[in-house]
């Protein structure tokens, strides 16, 4: 990293008459400057035969760590400073049998949407039978349902 500037020399004479002090302060001139700061990182990287792995690195404004074991649970962090200065974090276990898995301080939240409450109704049997719903039963359960369905947003 490379930090430039100005550095502004000045001098200062103090006059003392004999009753009063005189303080004369002048610019003599500007001199530009240049400072390399030195960036530290770190990486490492671990394998073996069996297909396990860890890696890792931090350095800058990012950092991240990443793990598979032996039985195929891939595990990892990272963090990374975003385009307003936040420090954005983010946490994710991926295996075969429930898939990629993440917690984020940056995963967007949707809109609520409200309760739809299920009402469970017993079917009627008569004669060890099932009744069906006539047409007209059918063609109210739709109306009723496509009327209170809910809100879909053009996300």
């Amino acid at each position: 990293m490379f930090v430039t500037g100005i550095i502004l020399l000045t001098v200062i004479t103090l006059v003392s008459f004999s009753q009063a002090t005189v303080l004369d302060v002048k610019q003599v001139s500007a001199v530009p400057y240049s400072v390399v700061i030195p960036s530290t990182s770190h990486q490492y990287h671990i394998q073996d035969d069996l297909g396990q792995y860890s890696y890792g690195y931090s350095g800058g404004p990012s950092a991240k760590v990443e793990t598979k074991t032996l039985d195929g649970v891939t595990r990892g962090k990272y963090s990374y400073v975003d385009g307003n200065g936040i420090i954005q974090s983010a946490s994710y276990v991926a295996d075969d049998v429930n898939g990629f898995r993440v917690a984020a301080t940056n995963i967007p939240v949707g809109p609520s949407s409200p309760v739809v409450h299920e009402v469970l109704v017993t079917p009627l049997v008569v004669d060890n039978q099932v009744v069906a719903d006539t047409p007209a039963v059918v063609a109210a359960k739709s109306a009723h349902t496509a009327a209170h369905a809910p809100v879909q947003y053009g996300y």
